[in-house]
């Protein structure tokens, strides 16, 4: 299993290009590659053939050969058209789909674009921030209409109409109807499922599995679930993990006591404990009798993203030690030579530890803790929402005030509720939403001038954000006088893109900053949120209350 909740690929592997399992070289840019067609606690397990990119030239990133065809992209030079730029190319370089459907905007400056591969003859498209469907001649098939789409899989794509999930055929038909709030790829007929909470109070949802005629294969009575692989599903209850079969029988009883678990690959499965005193996990194999065959010898940042890299394929599997070198393994446990150029090449290796030391850097202080590594942490798969138990174990949070989600006893009148903590002794985190799910994030700061004359405990957004994820968006709202507010974009590769207000207030005797973070610059100014205390402000320079709009 590669689920969400705990993302389990090594950043280390994704930036050198190692993201299909066949080829390592290759550092393909497709959506398709990477997607994932859930929320929180399921995610696609789909097996990637071989990544073949054609030899041309001209382009500002090329896709893999799916279905005879690769995904291209031609960058704008205009700043601000985000459209239009990708097409679909043969394996001659020969383009067959012209440059009709728009990109996957990300980095600073627009320049990460990403696009969805071609999936059993179709390839999912976006226009106008709406996703259909086209053919390899072109040709519009599925009109788009949906929030978002997956890539065919078992003859079914997972597709999102206000905010729940179905299931449509290749002519368009709704196959699964748009009533669940996860839903993973369909998988020898099977997908991992959550329907929303029937209290709308309720903020926990339950799992099951159902079959392509919707009927419910496994009771919907689990905390999180894996996909069907190996005929074995990664279920949890009260706490623990097993495996089942698809008639829901225990076949590794659910007794194991790790924080997650991965679905079986190659026979053997992966698990995940927190290395003490640390904030990463530490990992080993389990087989199907749920007995620990490879120990608890490797390490990982719990918010990185693996995308299968650790689970065994064809007898090998990519890991890190405690040094933090990357290697591959056998299914003893014994290092091995990687095949076709998996793993990481000392300059690889020396590029990454570059990385870390320049996001490290970008602290305003030396004093400051890794703050980026809480914002990687709440980044969103392509359909998943965030639940108040995962932000309740975001990293660095130095004391909770309220760890579970509570409502204002001093404003009876207002309908949110929210959780906090302090970062340290001058920052915090504040989460805000429904008792379902937080909707909105703050992070923020502030120090007086008497405790310290250099304010170095209040942070920039270069403390929390990496500067590649993030894109300025002008606003009639932009304030730069005695109160500062702009506007951004945040994205990363495999992500959802989220929306970030910086709001710094600086003063005499002291300066405060607030970041805000949502899924939408809109959500920030619902009436919903009047009684709380944003520092987001619908002002002009001037000082003039305006009704915000962004480019």
């Amino acid at each position: 299993m590669k689920p969400i909740y705990l993302p389990l690929v090594f950043s280390l592997l994704a930036i050198s290009g190692c993201s299909d399992k066949n080829n390592a070289e290759v550092t393909p840019s497709s959506v398709s590659e990477k997607k994932a067609a859930d929320t929180a606690e399921v995610e696609n397990d789909k097996k990637e053939e071989k990544c073949v990119v054609p030899d041309v030239e001209g382009y500002d990133k090329v896709g893999c050969l799916r279905d005879g065809l690769a995904g291209v992209i031609k960058q704008s030079n205009d700043e601000y058209d985000k459209t239009n730029r990708v097409g679909y190319i043969d394996k001659d370089g020969q383009l067959i789909i012209p440059f009709e459907f728009d990109a996957i905007v990300a980095g600073e400056g627009g320049e990460s674009l990403e696009f969805n591969d071609f999936s059993e003859g179709l390839a999912a498209v976006s226009q106008n921030d709406q996703y259909g469907f086209i053919d390899t001649k072109g040709k519009v098939v599925i009109e788009p209409k949906y929030e978002w789409a997956s890539s065919f899989s078992d003859g079914l794509a997972i597709v999102s109409a206000e905010g729940l999930y179905g299931a449509i055929d290749k002519q368009g038909k709704t196959v699964i109807p748009f009533e669940y709030q996860a839903l993973a790829d369909f998988q020898e007929g099977f997908a991992t499922a959550a329907h929303p909470p029937k209290d709308p109070e309720d903020y926990e949802s339950k799992y099951g599995l159902i079959n392509k005629q919707n009927e419910v294969v496994i009771p919907f009575m689990y905390e999180s679930m894996g996909n069907l692989s190996e005929s074995l599903i990664a279920v949890k209850k009260d706490g623990k993990w097993g495996y089942v079969d698809t008639k829901n029988k225990a076949i590794i009883l659910i007794t194991l006591k790790y924080e997650t678990v991965n679905d079986f690959s190659d026979g053997l499965a992966a698990v995940f404990s927190y290395e003490e005193n640390s904030d990463n996990l530490k990992y080993g194999y389990i087989d199907k009798t749920g007995k620990l065959v490879i120990p608890m010898q490797f390490i990982k940042a719990y918010w990185d993203d693996s995308e299968g890299i650790i689970d065994f394929n064809n007898g090998i599997a990519v890991v890190n030690d405690k040094e933090g070198r990357t290697f591959c393994i056998d299914k003893k446990g014994s290092e091995t030579q990687c095949p076709d150029g998996i793993g990481v090449t000392d300059n690889q290796l020396d590029d990454e530890a570059n990385n870390l030391d320049e996001k490290a850097s970008e602290a305003k202080s030396a004093d400051a803790p890794q703050f980026v590594a809480i914002t990687d942490y709440i980044a969103l798969k392509p359909n998943e929402n965030w639940t108040w138990d995962k932000l309740a174990a975001i990293p660095y949070a130095k004391e909770w005030f309220e760890k579970t989600p509570v409502k204002n006893g001093y404003r009876p009148e207002d309908p949110n509720y929210s959780i906090s903590a302090s970062l340290n002794e001058t920052s915090s985190m504040s989460a805000y939403g429904t008792k379902r799910q937080p909707n909105i994030i703050t992070l923020g700061s502030g120090q007086g001038v008497m405790e310290d004359e250099l304010l170095r405990g209040v942070y920039e957004i270069s403390d929390f954000f990496s500067q590649k994820d993030l894109t300025r968006i002008p606003s009639n709202c932009d304030v730069d006088s005695g109160f500062v507010q702009k506007f951004y974009k945040w994205e990363k590769k495999g992500f959802q893109p989220l929306y970030i207000y910086d709001a710094i207030m600086p003063g005499n005797s002291g300066t405060s900053a607030e970041f805000g973070i949502a899924k939408s610059l809109e959500e920030f100014f619902k009436p919903e949120y009047k009684h709380l205390n944003l520092e987001l402000q619908n002002i002009n320079n001037n000082y003039d209350e305006v009704v915000c709009t962004f480019k």
